[in-house]
């Protein structure tokens, strides 16, 4: 019965991850390589005011419970070094959404082929947003290493955290966002999976 529970917790965590991703595409700005500005710059779609808050936010709380909802649904323990992903998880979806694969599926062969659209997408506001989604996920890393004392995972993801954080320094609205929904994040799975997440 307890299995059948968290298989269920599993899928509505995955549910919630999916959902996050999707308002994450519609929010995210991105990169249009072919409709360069008269200095040879790209243009950047930047869809809503508010983007660099919300963006950064969906990403890391999408990539946490997408990580921790995976590994309920097929009824794994959760360990501190597969918690990982999760700031990887939230910086490729940064990165590629920044890319335009939201609004076009084709669109990262433009981005990728462009050297100026590459260093507008590391530079930009698409690279702020993938800090601040590593900021947030990060979060899941360290209250995994710290409840199973996994102190290598713990080094791991407090260097990835400091280094997220100096990556986007300008940025310390997007760094917040992505934190505060990081923390959000794993306070609900506190709630909703104590098993794996409470010590």
């Amino acid at each position: 019965m307890g299995s059948l529970r968290r298989r269920l917790v599993g899928a509505a965590l995955l549910a919630v991850a999916a959902t996050a991703f999707g308002l994450a595409a519609t929010v995210s700005p991105a990169v249009l390589p072919e409709a360069g500005t008269a200095s040879g710059n790209p243009d950047l779609v930047v869809p809503s005011p508010v983007s660099l808050l919300a963006a950064p936010a969906l990403l890391a709380g999408g990539s946490v419970l997408l990580v921790s909802g995976g590994a309920t649904l097929l009824d794994a323990d959760l360990s501190a070094r597969t918690a990982l992903l999760a700031p990887a998880l939230g910086v490729v979806g940064a990165l590629a959404l920044g890319t335009g694969i939201g609004t076009e599926f084709g669109a990262p062969l433009g981005a990728f082929a462009a050297s100026e659209a590459l260093a507008t997408l590391s530079t930009g506001p698409p690279g702020t947003i993938a800090a601040g989604a590593a900021v947030g996920a990060t979060v899941a890393p360290v209250v995994r290493a710290a409840t199973t004392e996994d102190t290598i995972a713990l080094l791991v993801a407090a260097i990835l955290l400091l280094v997220s954080i100096a990556a986007a320094s300008t940025e310390p609205l997007a760094l917040a966002a992505g934190g505060v929904a990081g923390v959000l994040a794993v306070g609900a799975l506190w709630a909703v999976d104590p098993s794996t997440w409470r010590p």
